[in-house]
């Protein structure tokens, strides 16, 4: 029996040498550039689930998820602008983010600051101030960032702000909840806002019973 042996010449080696060579030179179109800004997502979550009848039902792996407070936003850089009082205007509305709308997820009602907010879903845009602010909650949603209308909105509430030490290059928005001091306390916390030498915020707490 015969044993085929294909054997390839330097002719052949030399074009199966240039195949890869010939494949990166094909590649047309624009170099991939980095989007200005990203999106992300900020959330705390609760071990249950508001029933029908205004109860509270515990979660359990075997039944429907978890509620939380949500907040979805487009995150832009710094990258060496001063930020309030530069690009973002003091005593104009911002969008609070970037791009498409902030997105606020409520699965219960809470109270921003003095404001009581029910379940549901909504905008945040803000007022920046040189001492302090307010955050605007907005009954319009899913339109683009800059699309702000103030028929829509649902109410607003006094903000905090201070000076930071350091300087934070990207926005960050945190929901940052307290940790209970005492069995059957509420949940609450913090809704802090940071980008560049600022800090605003205000306190957000369920509204429970």
């Amino acid at each position: 029996m015969r044993t085929l042996s294909l054997r390839a010449g330097p002719a052949a080696l030399a074009v199966l040498l240039l195949i890869p060579t010939l494949a990166a030179q094909d590649r047309s179109g624009p170099t991939p550039k980095v989007a200005p800004s990203g999106r992300v997502t900020t959330s705390v979550t609760f071990d249950g689930r508001v029933l029908p009848d205004g109860g509270w039902f515990t979660y359990t792996p075997s039944h429907s998820g978890p509620s939380r407070i949500t907040i979805d936003y487009g995150q832009p850089h710094a990258r060496t602008r001063e930020i309030f009082g530069g690009l973002v205007p003091y005593d104009e509305v911002w969008r609070l983010g970037a791009n498409w709308a902030t997105r606020l997820t409520l699965d219960f009602d809470v109270r921003f600051g003095e404001l009581d907010v029910p379940r549901g879903e909504y905008t945040l845009f803000m007022l920046p101030r040189e001492h302090g602010g307010e955050l605007i909650v907005s009954r319009q949603t899913r339109q683009w960032g800059t699309d702000y209308d103030p028929s829509f909105d649902f109410g607003r509430t006094s903000i905090g702000r201070r000076t930071l030490e350091g300087n934070v290059r990207s926005l960050t928005v945190t929901l940052e909840p307290d940790l209970p001091t005492e069995e059957g306390a509420v949940p609450s916390g913090m809704l802090r806002i940071t980008w560049g030498q600022a800090e605003y915020f205000t306190a957000w707490r369920m509204r429970w019973p």
